[in-house]
């Protein structure tokens, strides 16, 4: 946009972020190595939320402390191709107005988006026009936009951030010093804030024909739930009337895998779907219908084979020959 340009932050400003974001924000790049993902940065504000004119949010801005504990994902309808990427606005809002409910303090920080399938290391001019947009809304609840960008696969440890501001034609780039990955941010007089995790949520409640109705349907719910009360990135959902298990787990400590188990219509039938993506150099993608396919349990197990299936895969590619062997010697073939 005409008239803008990139600023560097005021060296006092403090942005801190839970390692958990960091590990979500790089799993999802990993996990959807050929579209651009993204989500919206909950958490909370240590001083002035709002000033009246511009000089005065610029004196904010050097006592500005942002507390992220973690972000909203796109949901189940979010537009994501190479080059585009928009989130499910209808899903996002409400699990912030459910998170506003427990913490009424938290607030929606920003936003951030990832470049990783053409590594374009900017903002785009649509980018900066719609956090612009954003901060000057009069429903924003601060003056303050943070902003990050990932630009490839290395995830949150090689992304850029910035930081718009309500009125104001520059935006800015954190340096390093502004930017501090902790699980307890510094308080005054040298003592700790604690910042409530709104990623400690109880059951999704579900109400599905078939399921929840039904002695089989409910034990079988929660039984699946005591599984996924194991991993941070699975959660239910509901979907045309259709229960669903969707996420990502971590093999072996460093290999995301995208899971998707479809439960079938009703407790007794067998129509589920299973759906296990390995993403990285080599995409390994296995789907299955059937009697299992619906079942987390037998889901959960399949990952581990499939995973090192994918491994083995990334290995032997890794190994290869690069030509065919040597038939002779210096002096020619052999006879």
């Amino acid at each position: 946009m005409f008239g803008t340009a990139r600023r560097k932050c005021p060296a006092a400003l403090r942005v801190f972020v839970r390692p958990r974001v960091t590990r979500r924000f790089t799993q999802e790049i990993l996990g959807h190595p050929k579209v651009e993902v993204g989500g919206k940065y909950v958490g909370f504000i240590r001083g002035t939320k709002r000033s009246e004119r511009l000089d005065e949010r610029h004196a904010a801005m050097e006592r500005l402390e942002l507390h992220v504990v973690d972000y909203i994902d796109d949901g189940p309808r979010a537009d994501r191709t190479p080059t585009f990427h928009r989130g499910d606005t209808e899903f996002q809002t409400q699990e912030f107005r459910r998170l506003e409910k427990r913490y009424p303090e938290i607030e929606h920080l920003g936003s951030w988006h990832s470049h990783h399938p053409n590594q374009l290391r900017n903002l785009s001019s649509g980018d900066v026009e719609g956090y612009r947009d954003t901060v000057n809304a009069q429903g924003h609840n601060h003056d303050f936009f943070f902003a990050s960008l990932g630009t490839d696969s290395r995830g949150f440890a090689s992304a850029r951030h910035f930081l718009f501001v309500r009125g104001d034609r520059h935006y800015y780039e954190l340096a390093a010093e502004n930017l501090i990955v902790t699980e307890a941010a510094p308080g005054p007089a040298g003592g700790t804030v604690a910042v409530p995790d709104p990623a400690a949520r109880g059951p999704v409640p579900l109400s599905v024909p078939g399921w929840t109705d039904s002695p089989q349907g409910q034990e079988r719910l929660a039984r699946d739930r005591d599984l996924m009360a194991k991993y941070d990135g699975l959660r239910h959902v509901v979907r045309s009337d259709r229960i669903a298990v969707t996420g990502q787990v971590v093999w072996a400590g460093r290999v995301p895998v995208t899971l998707h188990v479809l439960y079938p219509s009703s407790a007794h039938a067998t129509d589920g779907l299973l759906k296990v993506t390995v993403a990285g150099s080599q995409t390994l993608e296995v789907s299955l219908s059937g009697d299992r396919s619906g079942d987390l349990a037998f889901a959960l197990g399949a990952v581990e084979s499939i995973a090192q299936c994918a491994a083995d895969l990334h290995h032997r590619a890794l190994h290869r020959p690069t030509g065919p062997p040597a038939r002779g010697g210096r002096s020619g073939p052999r006879p």
